[in-house]
């Protein structure tokens, strides 16, 4: 069995491809989120094409961007972003359309731009959906990472697990796979904190606190 060093240094490379991957994917769905928010036509036209994304194995795919864009860091980074899109450009589409009609005619009162009416109303409203899709999305770009690594890759956490259930060293795949399970759980964690600290005004948090 390796020493814990090695599983430190492969789970930072999975850790690092998986992070990657929720940045790319989690800011393409907050981005054209934003859009179809504004615009049922283009939420109708574009959603069927998100939805034939996310029911596509991604275990399928994987071998797929391998054999396209080579053994690196981009076919990994790319399948996580591929699995997070999903849950993120949902719950911003929904986040955004939460606003109370009252507060957004109180807004148009004010004459505020819509500069004002996205970044005061509709941005505060949609962070609990977010944090929402991230509590999802982060432990799917770990196992996206992972799958992705399974179709080639020459470190990471996913390769040790492949090779570990190859040769049939237990103790090497279930160290593989307490690794995975620790990355999990402290990107949650860290992920809790964030949420706590920026969403303290919100209601759901301030019984917390009693």
């Amino acid at each position: 069995m390796a020493d814990p060093a090695y599983f430190y240094r492969q789970g930072l490379v999975t850790a690092f491809e998986a992070l990657l991957g929720l940045a790319l994917g989690g800011g393409c769905a907050f981005a054209v989120g934003i859009v179809m928010a504004h615009s049922r036509a283009l939420e109708r036209g574009v959603l069927p094409w998100a939805i034939a994304l996310k029911v596509t194995p991604i275990v399928a795919v994987a071998p797929m961007f391998t054999i396209w864009f080579g053994f690196g860091l981009l076919p990994k980074v790319m399948i996580a972003a591929l699995i997070t899109f999903f849950p993120v450009l949902i719950n911003t589409i929904t986040g955004l359309r939460s606003v109370t009609p009252g507060s957004l005619d109180l807004a148009r009162s004010l004459h505020a731009s819509a500069a004002e009416v996205f970044f005061k109303l509709r941005l505060p409203s949609a962070l609990p959906f977010l944090f929402a899709a991230l509590k999802i999305a982060v432990p799917l770009s770990l196992i996206g990472a992972v799958v992705a690594e399974w179709g080639g890759a020459t470190q990471g956490l996913g390769r040790v697990i492949l090779l570990a259930h190859a040769n049939l060293d237990m103790p090497e795949l279930f160290a593989a796979v307490l690794v995975l399970a620790s990355l999990g759980v402290l990107l949650m964690a860290l992920l809790a904190l964030a949420e706590r600290r920026l969403l303290f005004w919100h209601e759901a948090y301030r019984d917390l606190d009693r």
